[in-house]
């Protein structure tokens, strides 16, 4: 769950904040782009960017999106279903197929497999500690609610942990995953319920700890980490609003 990977790579060894204004200028042309063509060229400059810039390899991209093939393909099927239009490509029987609404479900598509890809690479790329750092060294946010940013991103792969554990222990005590809806039904709610309780109980130890320790009893706080170099950030943010600039005034002039 958390993607982070120490390596040498270029957003390796870019600041987070630098990172953050290339996410949020990603998030603005997908809104921008309205054809199918323009999301999937944003889609293959994404890709590259984790490639190349990012050090994700090819096979990873693919697994983290796979994860929305679930929700993407039916919600592909049921907008191309129920978009208008007027150009008809295929009929099947009652049912319409036009060109404009295959254009509309392959971009609304395309979109979210740009903004989730796009996000997974900043979570590859970006240290938490350097993040908390960031948002609180230089975005001067409090540092009581970047520690819980921080935690909660420490919580998922314990979490994630937690239920291979639980998942091998019903395994191997013969419980493993039952036939039939009614059966899986109370299988999982059996998981999830002891994931749940195991969470509430390392909250409770967490925070337990975080108060012996005095944390947020003074205003400010000191780090260890020192804050990462600001140059290949501002570099890196200035690059990728001037060129969102440019896309969005030609978008406008093509109408992509």
């Amino acid at each position: 769950m958390i993607a982070f990977h120490k390596q040498p790579s270029l957003l390796h060894r870019t600041d987070p904040l630098g990172k953050l204004v290339l996410l949020f200028c990603i998030a603005l042309l997908t809104m921008r782009f309205h054809s199918s063509l323009g999301q999937a060229l944003l889609l293959a400059a994404v890709f590259a960017l984790a490639r190349w810039a990012g050090g994700m390899p090819w096979k990873k991209q693919a697994k983290a999106l796979a994860i929305l093939l679930g929700f993407a393909v039916p919600y592909f099927i049921v907008t191309l279903l129920t978009a208008a239009g007027e150009h008809v490509f295929m009929q099947l029987g009652p049912l319409r197929l036009t060109t404009e609404a295959l254009d509309s479900a392959g971009s609304v598509t395309v979109r979210m497999f740009t903004v989730f890809l796009s996000s997974y690479v900043f979570m590859f790329t970006t240290d938490p500690r350097d993040m908390v750092v960031s948002l609180t060294t230089r975005l001067r946010i409090p540092y009581r609610f970047a520690f819980g940013l921080s935690m909660a991103l420490t919580f998922l792969p314990l979490l994630q942990e937690e239920g291979r554990s639980i998942s091998a222990a019903h395994q191997v005590r013969g419980g493993g995953t039952p036939e039939g809806l009614r059966g899986r039904l109370r299988w999982w709610l059996t998981f999830i319920s002891a994931v749940m309780h195991n969470a509430l109980r390392r909250i409770q130890q967490t925070a337990g700890a975080m108060e012996a320790k005095g944390f947020g009893a003074y205003p400010d706080r000191t780090f260890v980490r020192e804050s990462m170099p600001l140059g290949r950030g501002i570099v890196l943010a200035g690059t990728a609003v001037a060129l969102t600039a440019f896309l969005w005034w030609f978008i406008h002039i093509v109408n992509l």
